[in-house]
């Protein structure tokens, strides 16, 4: 396709997004919020996803949670704003479970706009899937012939039950509150991808090759935060966003490296403080070690920790660290915005040479301000680079990225890995003029809250 279609394609994908614009200074009210930690660890034997070959266990290493968090602002009996967000331990979010939420949402609360609860996934690489469409006989993951295995369909069900009893109980628990920010640095994701001196590139680890080059792209290591207080400033729970999938496990159901996470401020900050994880863009990152694995090793061994706990101390030592300074600065009064944004963008291939038109994906995708902070969700295992983008420009002072919400739309690589190849950078539905035009419509849609 010639260059001057892909330009006039780019200003048509601008100007058909949902757009909107707020005259003058948000408003600003009293924050309420409720939370619910839900157990979705199934009774049975499930199949596990994300590792690309069947694994069926009931083996529990530790357990996997669905968490629930309720926004909302009022001016007196008037509602301002409204959120219910869940983070599940999964290793991708559907639409189908993402909707199915949605209208439990609509069934049981009365006072709740369904249109603004959204599902992201930490993407465990341990937890049951919800992936039907793929266990069927001669697919990958075939169950077909395995007894006493709890199905993807069975699981939903069982989701549904479990997280909307949490989606009412949070949404019923909603109370005066403050909230407050922090940013920290923990080194958890690495690039996975490495590019060899005749410019092709992997998924993978083999830095050993004379042919190595460098590695692909970069690194995010912040750990950006949200602290939820009562009304006496007693902390209620947290949201963390980290740059990474969570993947070390590979055999038995387990939350990952979020686990301890949650343990350890639990153990600290009290036994009743919810812990809501976030997966920012990370496409292209993985939690192990690529050029220093033997040393890192060799340093676990000495420090007698499994490489899971090590990086949920990294984490812990990050919030141990800003915890005095976001204590001190708790807002209870703030603006808060929530828009659900529906956008079509061009496919991989993005053009149909007999009707001269552009295909495209339909995605979902929600934007929030909360004081001085904004976020983004989007359905992509997302290149870093894209969500660097999104947060350089950003009006807010501190931009949190939501991958894998909503639903679940494959990798969105950038332009210099689709010319590396390799499993992530070709195994997608949108590609990175489609990336150009998520990060553009994202950023519109962000800084349009701070008019």
């Amino acid at each position: 396709m010639n260059r001057p279609v892909w330009v006039i394609w780019l200003g048509v994908a601008a100007c058909s997004a949902t757009s909107f614009s707020i005259a003058g200074q948000p408003a600003a009210g009293p924050l309420h919020v409720g939370w619910a930690t839900v157990d979705i660890t199934p009774s049975a034997r499930v199949v596990l996803d994300g590792s690309g070959y069947k694994r069926v266990t009931s083996e529990v290493e530790d357990p996997v949670t669905a968490t629930v968090l309720a926004l909302e602002t009022r001016d007196g009996d008037r509602v301002l704003e409204q959120a219910i967000m869940i983070s599940f331990d999964l290793v991708r979010m559907t639409k189908e479970v993402h909707e199915g939420m949605q209208r439990v949402a609509a069934g049981k609360l009365k006072d709740f706009d369904s249109s603004k609860l959204f599902c992201g996934a930490t993407h465990s690489h341990c937890s049951p899937s919800i992936s039907y469409e793929r266990t069927g006989p001669g697919q990958l993951y075939d169950i077909s012939k395995e007894t006493d295995v709890m199905t993807p369909q069975e699981y939903i069900l069982l989701l549904y039950e479990r997280v909307g009893a949490g989606i009412v109980e949070a949404w019923q628990r909603r109370k005066p509150a403050g909230m407050s920010w922090g940013l920290g640095n923990a080194a958890i994701g690495y690039n996975r991808r490495l590019t060899y001196t005749d410019g092709s590139a992997i998924m993978g680890f083999d830095t050993a090759r004379p042919d190595f080059s460098h590695v692909e792209g970069s690194e995010d290591h912040a750990v950006e935060m949200l602290f939820f207080w009562d009304a006496d400033q007693k902390l209620t729970g947290t949201l963390l966003n980290i740059a990474c999938p969570s993947q070390v496990g590979r055999k038995a159901i387990s939350a990952d490296f979020w686990h301890p996470i949650r343990e350890g401020i639990k153990a600290k900050y009290g036994p009743g403080i919810h812990v809501f994880a976030q997966c920012a863009a990370a496409g292209d990152q993985c939690p192990d070690p690529i050029v220093r694995s033997k040393a890192e090793k060799v340093m676990t061994q000495r420090r007698n920790l499994s490489w899971k706990q090590e990086l949920a101390n990294r984490v812990l030592r990050a919030v141990d660290d800003v915890w005095p300074w976001a204590r001190a600065d708790v807002q209870t009064h703030l603006v808060f915005v929530h828009r659900t944004i529906k956008l079509d963008l061009p496919n991989k291939n993005s053009y149909n040479e007999a009707r001269w038109m552009p295909s495209t994906v339909p995605v979902e995708f929600h934007v929030l301000r909360l004081g001085d902070i904004a976020m983004a969700t989007n359905p992509f295992e997302l290149f870093l680079d894209y969500g660097i983008q999104i947060k350089g420009r950003s009006k807010a002072v501190l931009t949190f990225i939501s991958q894998l919400t909503c639903d679940h739309q494959g990798y969105l690589p950038t332009r210099r890995a689709v010319t590396g190849g390799d499993y992530s950078a070709v195994n997608h539905t949108v590609g990175p003029i489609g990336g150009r035009v998520l990060v553009d419509e994202s950023v519109t849609a962000i800084n349009a809250l701070w008019p």
